[in-house]
């Protein structure tokens, strides 16, 4: 059995992301809930965003999945009104 390799094939650069996979949006990772304590927890995907602003938290961890989202929100809300200021307009 020979394995068709036709021009047809798609061809990628190493720099391009790979095939079915979309990349990550929003300002946070994919929540878990941790093994060892059932704690939910969620980490900012670009923990540089907050430099500057003790309010704002890299890592939120709560007990229940709803009070996770509610935190999110939370320092979401903090982050937006930051924005601005850092803006320098």
């Amino acid at each position: 059995m020979s394995v068709d390799r036709s021009p047809k094939s798609p061809r990628i650069s190493h720099t391009d992301p790979l095939p079915a996979y979309q990349p990550p949006e929003g300002r946070w990772a994919e929540p878990y809930q941790r093994y060892d304590d059932e704690l939910w927890t969620v980490h900012l995907r670009c923990p540089e965003m907050i430099v500057g602003d003790d309010r704002l938290v890299d890592t939120l961890t709560a007990s229940s999945e709803s009070a996770l989202a509610a935190l999110m929100a939370q320092q979401d809300e903090l982050a937006q009104r930051k924005r601005p200021e850092s803006s320098g307009t």
